[in-house]
């Protein structure tokens, strides 16, 4: 008789539109999420199963139904005269809906895994304890639906409980306080070292078989019952303090590999080398409007962990861990670095030619923004204005850039002149053709205009470098 029941609640829940349903709205959720970054399958992973928990809250409930419809509407005194017993309808339902649950967590994970994949360009890796981890929280959360069914007789509690652990996991999305022992982590940065995934997993599953066996034990203490707990108990508190304690443990990076794209070196992580054409094709409206004697100007491009500091650390153009898919962004803040380094401009002063052309190169390579006040280059408060961009670096922040050339000082006279040459169909053959002149420090506006053939037409603040 229990096969027979087994076999239905399976049946029964594969049918359920809830359940495909809640997997439709986790892939949607995760596809969404994925396409605003380049693909590093590491967080790809993670973001597959935090989009799984939606799967993981609609088998908990279903589940909890499925357990508990023998308590409702006076169905105790109708089955009381069959003769299966209510911890055979237990059994069934703690067997099937992990499986189930599992079942269709594992379909969308894997859709959404090989989705991104397809589209790539992909680095880092999948990790597949992390991706089974996903897996096993759905099979948990069917073993937690079942016994509250039967040990709480409240159909409010499942959503609750569910709001409670979604709480308790934004409230500590590092892990940092007992993380190994929350259903899933949602942060994560190639700095902190690898995440333990595998005692995670191992922590996963096996509360996932005390909370089944928890289910069966409301129907009486057996032997069988009572060794299968204490046992699942033994592993997953051990699984659950390693999880905790090699929680962002660090490690040494890994040496970063250098290779070249268009004339410029790039040197980075070896699993991100498959972004390089991505930042060379991001920086070739710059370096196809420069003499090619310019380029020697430009230093190593080299990839770091995101953070906020990761660009005050080093002269270095940066490129990062995170790379947002929208050109306003990373784009922007690498062709600025790259403007800035091919031209020779230094963070002082205004009414330079330098910075004019910089932000010509810019222009070329994306929108060209106003300059931002001058509030902007001194410190500032929480209300940014409207030229200055936070622009979010991973797990450990964002970072407020005061302008579209990084770290470099200019006005509307800089922008104004650098759209007019936009607007110029010789403009690259004249910037090439009188490169020295105008990236030379002391080259000012006005006196570079006529060799741009731009006439006079914004007032330029001069301010020479003390």
């Amino acid at each position: 008789m229990t096969g027979s029941l087994v076999l239905f609640e399976a049946r029964r829940l594969l049918r359920s539109p809830v359940l495909w349903g809640a997997a439709a709205l986790a892939l949607a959720m995760a596809v969404a999420g994925s396409s605003a970054w380049l693909p590093d399958m590491t967080m790809v992973t993670i973001g597959s199963v935090t989009a799984s928990t939606i799967v993981g809250a609609a088998v908990l409930i279903s589940a909890n139904l499925a357990a508990g419809r023998d308590r409702r509407h006076g169905l105790p005194e109708t089955l009381g005269a069959l003769p299966g017993r209510a911890v055979t309808r237990t059994r069934a339902v703690v067997l099937a809906a992990p499986v189930v649950g599992a079942l269709i967590a594992a379909v969308m994970i894997a859709a959404h895994l090989g989705y991104v994949w397809v589209t790539g360009p992909v680095a880092g890796r999948i990790d597949v304890y992390e991706a089974l981890g996903g897996v096993a929280l759905a099979a948990l959360a069917a073993g937690l639906g079942a016994a509250l069914a039967r040990w709480t007789p409240w159909l409010v509690v499942p959503p609750l409980l569910i709001c409670l652990l979604a709480f308790a996991v934004a409230v500590n999305p590092r892990g940092e306080y007992a993380g190994g022992f929350l259903p899933l982590v949602l942060e994560h940065s190639l700095g902190w070292g690898p995440r333990p995934s595998r005692e995670h997993l191992a922590y996963l599953v096996a509360l996932g078989v005390v909370l089944a066996a928890g289910a069966l034990l409301r129907h009486g203490l057996r032997p069988v019952r009572a060794v299968v707990l204490l046992t699942a108990l033994a592993v997953a508190v051990p699984a659950g303090m390693a999880a905790t304690a090699s929680a962002r443990s660090g490690t040494k990076l890994p040496a970063q590999v250098c290779r070249a794209y268009e004339g410029v070196s790039y040197c980075v992580y070896p699993e991100y080398v498959a972004w390089i054409p991505v930042w060379g094709r991001a920086l070739h409206p710059v370096l196809s409007a420069v003499p090619e004697r310019a380029r020697a100007r430009i230093p190593v491009v080299r990839q770091r962990v995101a953070s906020p500091g990761a660009m005050l650390e080093t002269d270095e153009p940066v490129t990062w861990t995170v790379w947002s898919t929208d050109p306003t962004l990373h784009q922007a803040l690498l062709v600025g670095q790259v403007a800035g380094a091919v031209t020779g401009l230094t963070g002082c002063g205004t009414g330079r030619a330098q910075a004019m052309v910089a932000l010509w190169l810019v222009g070329r390579a994306g929108p060209l923004l106003d300059a931002p006040p001058p509030q902007a280059w001194r410190p500032h408060g929480p209300d940014l204005p409207v030229s200055m961009k936070e622009v979010p670096m991973g797990a450990d922040g964002s970072l407020v850039v005061p302008g579209q050339l990084h770290g470099a000082q200019y006005g509307d006279a800089e922008v104004g002149y650098a759209r007019r040459l936009l607007e110029r169909p010789d403009a690259v053959e004249r910037v090439r053709a009188h490169w020295d002149t105008l990236t030379a420090p002391g080259t000012t506006i006005k006196q570079a205009l006529p060799l741009l053939g731009l006439r006079e037409e914004f007032p330029v603040k001069e301010e020479p470098c003390p």
